[in-house]
């Protein structure tokens, strides 16, 4: 089977744009933020994005607070994460990119397909394009991405990938971390804010050590919210008990961080893993940049970088995720 792309497809009333070869199906809504909606494996019929079940996808309002209308999926955040005001303008939660509607094009060649993104941000004019490459016989999805500030002004911004994934069944989290940061959120199993430990494993004040990487059950209410402040490799993943799973390879010269969001049933009762490679940290753009930890895109400037996710199976555990879609591990 070769890939192919068509968009002749819909889902609620939205535009799908639908890529597909022999391993893998990714359905992308334009009008959402040009949101990964889907990442299917052929074979299984499994879907390793997570999506609100209480929630209908529609297209939301520019500036609406995001985690009201937080449907799943895999979202790109540019230039912040909470509402703050950056370069004389004030920007909305989760900054101007979830909530627009992105252009798009198609280009076909024989061994492989690509969908290209592209979207004017309506706040700072900035310029995006994100290419979706699938080809035939690979189990992985290539992305590519550029943002050009075309405005007069140098832009404090942080930039991140936002990718929901379910955490219904036991997994284990796979990351490419040295140094992890508790940040100030929810009910954590382990730690406090402000700590720091070395990952996977948190050792209390008790001597007693936790491993962080294990996902929970829905019963433990447990919601907690952290991000590598040193990182050892461009990698994470999501690997459950069954052996199937969800990886991301990225540049840890660009995303310099990772961060991760989870929620076992402590979080409004949601059973959801973020996973969330970022340009910087903290939450606070503004803090990240008076502490060194974000960045500024001067007028002109560009950054961009590339991405590789890939699903698998029979592994039961990752060590590591290579920019060609290998993973490394031990398999079962």
């Amino acid at each position: 089977m070769s890939a192919r792309v068509s968009s002749e497809w819909s889902y609620r009333g939205l535009q799908a744009l639908v890529m597909d070869n022999e391993f893998l199906r990714v359905v992308v809504l334009p009008e959402l933020g040009g949101k990964i909606w889907q990442l299917t494996a052929v074979r299984s019929g499994r879907d390793f994005l997570w999506h609100n079940p209480r929630l209908k996808a529609q297209v939301v309002p520019f500036g609406t607070t995001y985690d009201d209308v937080f449907l799943g999926g895999w979202d790109e955040l540019f230039p912040n994460d909470v509402p703050e005001e950056l370069a004389g303008e004030p920007y909305p939660d989760h900054g101007e990119l979830w909530a627009s509607t992105w252009d798009w094009t198609v280009e076909r060649s024989p061994e492989e397909v690509r969908l290209i993104l592209t979207l004017r941000a309506p706040i700072s004019g900035c310029s995006i394009e994100k290419t979706l490459t699938l080809r035939s016989g690979e189990s992985h999805l290539r992305v590519r991405s550029r943002i050009t500030n075309e405005g007069h002004t140098a832009l404090p911004f942080l930039w991140k990938q936002h990718v929901a994934v379910p955490v219904s069944e036991r997994a284990s989290i796979g990351l490419g971390a040295r140094t992890m940061y508790v940040e100030d959120f929810g009910a954590p199993r382990a730690g406090s804010p402000g700590e720091t430990y070395p990952w996977p494993h948190l050792v209390g004040s008790d001597g007693s050590s936790t491993d962080m990487s294990k996902t929970l059950p829905p019963d433990s209410h447990v919601s907690e919210f952290q991000y590598a402040t040193e990182l050892d490799g461009g990698w994470c993943s999501v690997t459950y008990e069954d052996g199937t799973g969800i990886g991301l390879s990225f540049d840890p010269g660009v995303f310099r961080s990772c961060w991760l969001f989870a929620s076992y049933g402590g979080w409004r009762g949601h059973e959801v893993l973020i996973l969330e490679p970022c340009t910087g940290y903290p939450v606070s753009v503004t803090e990240g940049l008076e502490a060194g930890t974000h960045q500024v895109l001067p007028a002109g400037g560009t950054v961009e970088t590339a991405l590789t996710v890939v699903v698998y199976d029979q592994i039961a555990s990752v060590s590591g995720i290579s920019p060609d879609g290998g993973v490394e591990g031990q398999s079962l």
